[in-house]
């Protein structure tokens, strides 16, 4: 379905397409008419600094069945502060002209640990930041926090096709790696104000 603006929050639904492991790869914009159902929306976009930018974005499962995400739980780390999963990998992406849309963030140099179940009706809300220049595996990159944006989330129809897709990312068989792919709308980051 064709994604639209809601009371001041961008919506789109969720668009099944079998990717390669998106790293490398630039990711098209839905078509008109396909949906499955699930929503991300951007609720909150807020700029801190020329360099910081953060985001509240919400997932809400509406397809009628259940869903699987790819996730940290930091609860089985022992880390007593993080209760709820985090999803990982969320992905930003930011379009590039004639390049089309390019990954931002995260890099990641290990495949996420665990998957999460997020059945019918339920959603969930992540609050994400991005500080530039990146670090780790990501220093390389060249990000400016100016002009179109979208998040990019999988999601899988069953635990099992969760966990064979994180078992092929980082492998031989990474090209294999196939998941339903969902977008937000495109959303642009507020400028700097300047105070007088």
């Amino acid at each position: 379905m064709k994604g639209h603006v809601e009371r001041g929050r961008a919506t789109l639904r969720f668009w099944p397409v079998l990717s390669l492991f998106g790293v490398f790869v630039g990711f098209p914009t839905p078509p008109p008419g396909q949906g499955g159902g699930v929503e991300i929306s951007v609720e909150r976009v807020e700029r801190l600094s020329r360099e910081e930018a953060r985001f509240q974005v919400k997932v809400r499962n509406g397809s009628g069945a259940a869903i699987f995400l790819t996730a940290i739980n930091y609860a089985k780390l022992g880390l007593k502060d993080e209760s709820r999963p985090r999803l990982f990998p969320l992905y930003l992406e930011q379009l590039r002209g004639k390049d089309g849309w390019k990954l931002v963030a995260p890099c990641m140099d290990a495949p996420p640990p665990d998957v999460i179940k997020l059945g019918p009706a339920e959603s969930m809300t992540e609050d994400r930041g991005l500080k530039i220049p990146l670090g780790g595996v990501c220093k390389e990159r060249d990000v400016q926090l100016e002009g179109k944006f979208r998040f990019r989330l999988a999601y899988f129809e069953s635990e099992k096709q969760a966990k064979d897709y994180i078992d092929k990312l980082f492998s031989p068989q990474w090209p294999e790696a196939r998941a339903a792919n969902a977008f937000s709308e495109e959303f642009e980051i507020p400028p700097v104000i300047k105070r007088r």
